[in-house]
């Protein structure tokens, strides 16, 4: 890597950390209550295959899987956790600056006090190669956030705005937040990124939510830097098979759609590639301890 290169990564990555530093600060400050519970969990997704958006001899279905892990800490006003993923995706056609494997660490949580409600992650997210030589750029570093605020201390509704990569590049969004407890489940409206019911005894789980990414991305030669974006639609039923005791895990198993599947990446022969890959079945298998 040349001299000048690194300066601007270094510089970067200065700057970037100087923006992060008050959010981290924040976090530890925060109280932490004497009821809290700790969990750790593994996931992982399968989708069915995708079809290749165009009818090139050279090209084949696009498979993907997911396999993650976390821990999360909870108590009364606040959640923290660290996830970790990931991701195969792998586009067989063209010349894709990336190596098609895509991870992705982040650390954050929500806090709640009195009106107000936020909502902070922050990490990194790249593929594989640029962690295995240790070759990063700016794109490698990530994050989302939320804030709300409720129409009073009673009131299930709260508006706020939100920032993230979940429709394409980072943009904010008005967000409105509704959530209740009855005697039919547990109803949580994020719009518009997610709604979510869970039946009383939290059995079933149902999901409907918004997801996408960036990872930051590395040609096989490293010299050509770019990111990929990548998201969808996803719709999920849960169920609980069985409740863990002791060092028995929790195992819960989904199926679902993905729609509306999009990824945007920097090919090397032909520029910015902007593709719908389609809708496609996924399953899921999560064990929490």
């Amino acid at each position: 890597m040349d001299t000048g290169r690194w300066y601007r990564i270094r510089n970067l990555a200065r700057l970037r950390f100087c923006l992060l530093a008050p959010f981290l600060v924040a976090i530890l400050a925060m109280p932490c209550a004497v009821q809290a519970s700790n969990s750790f969990y593994l996931l992982y997704r399968q989708w069915q295959a995708y079809d290749w958006p165009e009818d090139l001899p050279s090209a084949s279905e696009v498979t993907r899987s997911q396999r993650g892990l976390g821990w999360q800490q909870q108590n009364s006003a606040s959640t923290f956790d660290i996830d970790y993923d990931y991701q195969p995706l792998r586009i067989r056609t063209g010349e894709p600056a990336h190596n098609g494997h895509l991870h992705r660490l982040t650390f954050g949580g929500d806090w709640q006090h009195r009106l107000y409600r936020a909502e902070a992650r922050a990490g990194v997210a790249g593929t594989s190669n640029m962690f295995k030589y240790r070759d990063f750029h700016g794109d490698v570093l990530n994050g989302r956030i939320a804030l709300y605020r409720a129409m009073d201390e009673t009131s299930p509704l709260s508006v706020g705005i939100g920032g993230d990569h979940r429709f394409g590049s980072f943009r904010w969004l008005p967000r409105i937040r509704w959530q209740q407890r009855n005697e039919n489940g547990y109803w949580l409206l994020d719009l518009p990124v997610l709604i979510q019911w869970q039946s009383p005894r939290e059995l079933w789980t149902f999901r409907v939510e918004r997801d996408g990414d960036r990872w930051a991305t590395l040609d096989k030669a490293r010299e050509v830097e770019g990111a990929l974006y990548f998201r969808e639609w996803r719709t999920e039923l849960t169920y609980r098979i069985l409740r863990g005791h002791g060092p028995w895990p929790t195992l819960t198993v989904g199926i679902g759609a993905s729609f509306d599947t999009r990824v945007q990446y920097e090919d090397l022969n032909t520029g910015t590639i902007d593709l719908s890959l389609g809708d496609a079945l996924v399953g899921s298998l999560r064990l929490d301890w």
